[in-house]
């Protein structure tokens, strides 16, 4: 089995975390309307962030991730539309998105889960699937909001 070394992992989290933040409120950014683009590691990282520090990444795309936190916290995930993208092919990383697909589920957020016909690599399809989410009724919902 794949396993992650959760100190490291949860020092990430909150350093990201506190860049996101800061960020924030230096450039005047809404998070609601930020959308976060993770591939591989930097999709777990992601969704680290979003478990471990809720309600500050409300919009994510992730792929190829896994889930990689031995213990989650409690999490209200219930304002977080996620699209989660793996690979048919991923023989390291694919066997895992079902499970990161049911964990961010059970904490509440919006899951659009895809698998492509690809290995861990990215290309087109998931260009087009991230396309699609983006164009989805919680971004018509935002836009209208402005």
């Amino acid at each position: 089995p794949i396993r992650f070394e959760q100190g490291s992992i949860r020092k990430e989290a909150a350093a990201f975390a506190d860049f996101i933040t800061e960020a924030a409120k230096r450039h005047g950014l809404d998070l609601s309307r930020a959308i976060f683009l993770g591939y591989s590691n930097g999709a777990n990282l992601v969704s680290s962030v979003m478990l471990l520090h809720p309600q500050l990444i409300a919009r994510a795309a992730l792929l190829r991730p896994m889930p990689v936190l031995d213990e989650v916290p409690p999490a209200d995930l219930r304002k977080t539309r996620v699209a989660i993208i793996s690979g048919a092919a991923d023989l390291t990383y694919g066997p895992f998105a079902l499970a990161l697909v049911g964990l961010l589920s059970r904490h509440g957020a919006q899951v659009d889960a895809h698998t492509v016909a690809s290995g861990h690599e990215i290309g087109d399809r998931d260009a087009e699937i991230v396309r699609q989410w983006l164009a989805g009724p919680a971004t018509v919902i935002a836009q209208a909001n402005r």
